[in-house]
């Protein structure tokens, strides 16, 4: 498996709060302040049944030292009230973003605030409902996206139910201090059911503007968690407006006996563009057909031989990529080989090695690769060497730290480091005491 470097990209996903248009998201957040001073007041008569508070607190830190210097900053708050005003019905679940990126020391105004989610829950006991409003992630079947408005969930029985969801669309990412642009409407439906370990899936994805249909799409999902020791797992997220299939996915995992895990995987994706986007007339050329085989043996203990093989149709051409290693539980090295459409063949060795001693967790590891893409071309090399540490004190409260050396032919020096901090707490008490 060929490691590559963390882009700036790998930070944890960015979105943003969700308004109407002419609502700016900071009002937004005086009104959920709001809302969560109704957990307040304590409840004299029912001790037991008083707000209850959980969450998480992170911060990331990324640095990366090339042509520019960059040192980016995300803080991470979620808080989460249940039991809000006294009733077990009732909850607020948030998370906040903040975001900073300075280079060369400066920021360039990059600093900015952002929400991921802030949605007030109702869920009375024993009715099979479920509703949610607010701004929240929707991924459900074909249908995903940031969406502001409503969520509700029916479950049928243990095995069957219903989610249908309706709101405003958003961008992914916008800042907390800019009105939110009109990006139209969006709803959907997704009904699942399960026979035995089999759970099926069906689902409606529709997006519109000013009587406009942007998208139109139908899912069907299959899974079966154990079948005679096969897992199973089949797409089909048909776009209904370019008449065409967005996702075809069948993969399939085989623990043939104690030893031999063997996958396979079929796949053809075409990006999701919206049809008033110029780009919609491309979508032929950008689908990617692939295929995907891979096999791990346990020869001897706990040392195993694993090997993949992946291959990818475009519409010029046919890449591939293999893979061989041998390793067991803490080192494991292997030999790549693949065909890329930018540097041609390339030959490559990998390593890693892991180690855990109580609440300390190391790994350090290279991988290197040597090719070209025509017999002319001086050889390209890429080398990335890196090392990591996750340290968890306290079951409440993780420290990390990863740090990689790269270099190729474009980026004769790249150095970067990821720090992280997370702890979790419980109505004011360390969770995990």
């Amino acid at each position: 498996m060929r490691r590559q470097g963390f882009p700036a990209a790998a930070l944890p996903h960015l979105q943003l709060t969700p308004t109407m248009q002419r609502i700016r998201p900071r009002e937004l957040l005086l009104l959920l302040a709001l809302v969560l001073g109704i957990a307040g007041p304590p409840c004299l008569d029912h001790a037991s049944a008083a707000p209850t508070f959980t969450g998480r607190a992170g911060l990331w830190s990324y640095v990366r030292d090339d042509s520019v210097d960059h040192v980016q900053i995300v803080p991470l708050l979620s808080l989460n009230v249940q039991r809000l005003g006294c009733s077990e019905d009732w909850a607020i679940e948030t998370t906040f973003r903040g975001f900073a990126d300075y280079q060369n020391g400066a920021t360039n105004g990059s600093t900015r605030l952002r929400a991921n989610r802030a949605v007030l829950i109702w869920k009375p006991e024993g009715t099979g409902w479920e509703l949610r409003g607010g701004q929240q992630w929707v991924n459900e079947g074909i249908g995903r996206g940031n969406v502001v408005g409503l969520w509700s969930r029916h479950e049928f029985n243990r095995k069957t139910d219903l989610r249908a969801y309706v709101g405003a669309r958003l961008p992914n990412t916008l800042r907390l201090d800019e009105a939110i642009p009109e990006t139209g409407m969006t709803g959907g439906l997704n009904f699942r059911t399960k026979f035995g370990p089999r759970q099926i899936g069906l689902s409606y994805f529709y997006v519109g503007d000013d009587a406009r249909v942007l998208f139109s799409g139908l899912g069907f999902d299959y899974f079966c968690a154990s079948l005679t020791d096969v897992t199973l797992r089949a797409r089909l997220h048909m776009n209904l407006e370019q008449e065409a299939i967005e996702t075809g996915q069948l993969s399939v995992y085989w623990q043939t006996n104690d030893k031999l895990l063997i996958s396979a995987e079929a796949r053809t994706q075409t990006p999701r563009i919206f049809e008033d986007s110029f780009f919609s007339i491309f979508l032929d050329e950008a689908k990617t057909n692939t295929v995907r085989g891979g096999a791990e043996y346990e020869f001897y203990k706990h040392f195993f031989a694993t090997g993949m093989g992946y291959l990818v149709f475009t519409e010029e051409d046919m890449l591939y990529k293999s893979r061989l290693g041998l390793g067991c539980r803490k080192i494991e090295v292997g030999y790549t080989h693949w065909l890329s459409a930018g540097k041609g063949d390339m030959d490559g060795f990998y390593g890693e090695i892991k180690h855990g001693c109580k609440s300390l967790d190391g790994y350090a590891g290279f991988d290197y690769a040597r090719g070209s893409n025509s017999e002319i071309r001086p050889n390209s090399e890429d080398q990335v060497i890196f090392a990591g540490l996750d340290w968890s004190p306290k079951s409440y409260f993780t420290i990390g730290a990863r740090g990689e050396h790269l270099k190729d032919s474009e980026h004769s020096e790249d150095v970067r480091a990821l720090f992280s901090l997370m702890t979790t707490f419980k109505s004011g008490v360390r969770s995990g005491s």
